[in-house]
């Protein structure tokens, strides 16, 4: 009686604890769905990183073209003031120059 109740008590739980194909199939279907929509997610995700990449660097240098442009023009821009300031310099000078000789002229004319 005892061989025989084991018999039963292995078959039952053999029989119970066994997935059939049908039972993991119906199961994996829901979670292979799953997994395909992530990974159609990710792929798109990261197609748009990449994008954005691409972006950013196309940015950064239009940054640095700008910077060297703007650069150029405030070194042009120095150096048409520095420029600028000398001839005012001479300018000034000669101006100078010329105040001195017509109040020469002037107080020599005076003393006459």
């Amino acid at each position: 009686m005892k061989i025989y109740s084991l018999g039963v008590v292995s078959i039952l739980l053999l029989s119970t604890g066994c997935a059939s194909k049908s039972f993991v199939q119906k199961h994996l279907d829901p979670i292979s769905c799953r997994v395909d929509v992530l990974e159609n997610q990710n792929a798109s995700l990261q197609s748009k990183a990449d994008s954005l990449e691409a972006r950013v660097a196309a940015l950064e240098t239009q940054v640095s073209q700008a910077q060297l442009a703007n650069k150029a023009m405030l070194d042009e821009a120095t150096a048409t003031a520095s420029a600028s300031a000398q001839r005012a310099e001479a300018a000034a000078a000669a101006a100078e120059q010329s105040a001195q000789r017509a109040q020469k002229i002037f107080e020599l004319n005076q003393k006459k």
